[in-house]
């Protein structure tokens, strides 16, 4: 097998596992917030979501999207 054929096995099967963490991740994602909407009322569904949207965006500051970015080799 050649050196490229390996390598591009290599990056098929992170590609896969990637994809499957992240629609994994999706669903349950998906699931807590059907579960949240469930138990909480409306106020306290509200309030949920406004602390999540804060916590996203200060992660986004924190980090300045450097969670986005391909390491390099």
């Amino acid at each position: 097998m050649s050196e490229a054929s390996h390598a591009l096995q290599r990056i098929a099967r992170g590609t896969g596992i990637v994809f499957a963490r992240t629609v994994i991740s999706m669903f349950f994602g998906f699931l807590s917030r059907a579960v949240i909407a469930r138990y909480f009322s409306v106020g306290e569904y509200g309030v949920f979501n406004l602390a999540l949207t804060v916590l996203s965006i200060a992660l986004v500051i924190a980090t300045l999207g450097f969670q986005n970015v391909p390491p390099r080799f």
